[in-house]
């Protein structure tokens, strides 16, 4: 191959893992959608802090629902790109028709149905990302995990913009306009890439093959630690960031506009540290690369709480946002632990118990109610703490 080919080639490399980048980027800004207009929509249906909890769980809940089940699909017909497109229609459906929504119990339910759709991106995006990718996995997997807190940096502040001059409604709705561009770019370019052979489809029925696969996953054992690990993460995360807008608002006042920039700094050091990680996995392994980031935020995330100046709220949120996004290196880990062929179901099962963060804003949301938010910063420091200790017994072999 001549020398212009090659670079031809690389730059087409780089075209695709940025598309699929920015895919990245708009599915983890759907996952917290709400949260920068928060307060508008409580003053909107005036809601107590239990519905709140309930708002921001419904989300979490269906992906702890349907993230697994269709992560299984995935592997078992080779159709991750057909399925991972879907998905992000149909959560960029539910977030417009929030434009109609006129009843709290209609709103959750498109919460719910967004969830639902956006649940299948990350088991997707993460096979297809290894299986485009596969000479310089390591590197895709930490640029494509960058991405997604480029989107959950960068939508936060347009939303809570866009909001104060249209309203929340309209603010959300536009920011899900991208995507429809998105999914057919997707469909020209990894089409010929991610298009199921006859390896790739699983001989048999669905379930009886989901079944097989299931079996190899719930049996490997590092794959379990990390789903768990990740599920006290996302447990600690949803008790503390869900939190914040009301945080920031009853103790000091701050505006929407504001709140959106305080959560895109949250999101944004995530573009530094995300890269970070998958340089400290590589040099240190899956251990310390997990249990340093959820210890800093374990002590960060206690701190919040009780912070009595707004400059030190400000500076604690920045740590946490440094040390909390450890999905580069739960990803990494599972691609280099999973067994051949259930790359996407191993993922499925380690985001499936990652949303069973739905319960952790609803407990959060009642223990605010009765003791207080910092009650709630506590709970949530804890979680970390835990997830923190459980990296100690991931195992270095593949199972």
């Amino acid at each position: 191959m001549a020398d212009a080919e090659r670079q031809r080639f690389r730059s087409r490399d780089f075209l695709d893992l940025l598309l699929i980048g920015f895919a990245h980027s708009f599915s983890d800004g759907y996952t917290n959608l709400l949260v920068p207009v928060l307060v508008l929509i409580v003053s909107d249906f005036g809601l107590s802090d239990m519905q709140v909890g309930i708002l921001l769980g419904s989300y979490s809940l269906s992906s702890f629902l349907f993230v697994f089940p269709v992560s299984l699909a995935a592997d078992h017909g080779g159709r991750k790109l057909q399925i991972l497109m879907a998905g992000l229609a149909v959560a960029s459906l539910a977030y417009i028709s929030m434009l109609g929504a006129s009843m709290f119990s209609l709103l959750v339910g498109l919460a719910f149905l967004a969830g639902a759709g956006n649940s299948v991106y990350h088991p997707c995006g993460t096979a297809i990302t290894a299986e485009r990718f596969p000479a310089i996995k390591p590197y895709a997997i930490s640029v494509h995990g960058m991405m997604g807190n480029i989107g959950t940096s960068v939508i936060p502040i347009l939303l809570a913009f866009v909001a104060e001059a249209v309203g929340w409604r309209w603010a959300i709705a536009i920011c899900t306009l991208p995507v429809i561009i998105l999914i057919p770019l997707l469909w020209i370019r990894y089409r010929d890439f991610m298009s199921p052979t006859t390896r790739d489809r699983k001989s048999g029925s669905l379930l009886a093959n989901s079944l097989v696969i299931a079996n190899r996953v719930f049996r490997d054992r590092n794959v379990l630690v990390l789903a768990l690990t990740y599920a006290l993460s996302g447990m600690g995360s949803k008790s503390s960031i869900g939190f914040l807008p009301l945080l920031a608002t009853r103790r000091f006042g701050f505006r929407t506009a504001s709140i959106g920039l305080f959560m895109s700094l949250y999101f944004g050091m995530g573009i530094v540290s995300k890269p970070l990680m998958g340089f400290v996995y590589a040099r240190l392994g899956p251990r310390p690369a997990l249990g340093i980031p959820l210890l800093l935020s374990a002590a960060a995330t206690l701190a919040i709480g009780f912070a009595p100046w707004p400059t030190l709220l400000i500076l604690l949120v920045a740590v946490v946002g440094v040390a909390n996004p450890i999905s580069p290196a739960i990803l990494t880990a599972a691609a280099d632990f999973a067994q051949t062929g259930v790359l996407a179901s191993s993922v499925g099962l380690i985001y499936s118990l990652h949303a069973v963060g739905f319960v952790a804003p609803v407990i959060g949301g009642w223990i605010a109610e009765e003791a207080g938010l910092p009650f709630t910063y506590m709970f949530a420091a804890v979680l970390f703490l835990a997830g923190g200790f459980l990296t100690a017994s991931i195992r270095k072999e593949k199972s």
